[in-house]
């Protein structure tokens, strides 16, 4: 601790002296520096204010350009953000459906009906739905026991082709030789697949396409002879 005196209080007469001689010190006329410092002074905080008001100015220009930027860039984007409407691409091909009516004996494509001649019942197609592989001018069939026995060769004309569930390319459909007589049509008899008078043939072949979808409608047997029976349901392969 200090072992100097506390300050000794001032009484209400002394108070009242010193505050008249502060107010006689601020009364009395400034000297000549003391009246430039107060200018000096007076001109910095004028200054100040003005390098205030100008900054206020230029962030409120900003804040006003930033704003409308904003709402001109929402409203117009940029060039480079507009996007292109895309080229519409066509559309695909349909299926072409073709229905086959085993009990009917008729063919339909194209909204034209045909008769046939059906697969045996021993030798049934063996499916409700095809669709064609390919198309043959001309096909030679494989070798089977009958045209071995007589050795001639088995060649079918305008020849349509399916896959089966076994992906075994088969017979479907082909036009008789005219020579052969056309009394198998409306009734069953090619072992296996179907037939069609020549000038009808001729037509179908022209008319499906490779990937058209074909119904087989009608009964089928549920078993089948074996294929040396049933030849035309032997693999075949051949060129267009």
């Amino acid at each position: 601790m200090s072992d100097q005196p506390p300050p000794h209080p001032l009484t209400e007469a002394e108070l009242s002296a010193r505050l008249r001689d502060l107010a006689a010190q601020g009364a009395a006329p400034a000297t000549g520096a003391q009246a430039r410092s107060r200018a000096q002074r007076r001109r910095r905080g004028q200054r100040v204010v003005l390098c205030s008001g100008a900054l206020a100015a230029v962030a409120l220009t900003a804040v006003t350009s930033a704003a409308l930027g904003s709402a001109t860039g929402a409203a117009v984007p940029p060039a480079a953000s507009v996007s292109h409407t895309p080229t519409p691409t066509p559309s695909p091909v349909p299926v072409q459906r073709v229905t086959i009516d085993l009990d009917a004996h008729t063919l339909t494509i194209r909204g034209r009906k045909f008769p046939i001649s059906g697969a045996q019942e021993n030798c049934p197609i063996g499916e409700s739905a095809v669709t064609v592989t390919a198309k043959y001018p001309t096909l030679t069939m494989p070798p089977n026991k009958y045209s071995k026995l007589t050795k001639s060769v088995d060649v079918r004309q305008w020849v349509v082709t399916f896959t089966d569930r076994r992906h075994h390319e088969r017979l479907l459909m082909w036009a008789l030789d005219p020579s052969a007589g056309l009394n198998s049509i409306g009734h069953n008899a090619p072992p296996g697949s179907i037939a069609l008078a020549p000038e009808a043939g001729k037509w179908v072949y022209d008319a499906i396409r490779p990937g058209a979808r074909v119904e087989i409608k009608g009964r089928q047997a549920a078993s089948a002879d074996p294929d040396s029976v049933c030849y035309d349901r032997r693999p075949v392969t051949g060129d267009r």
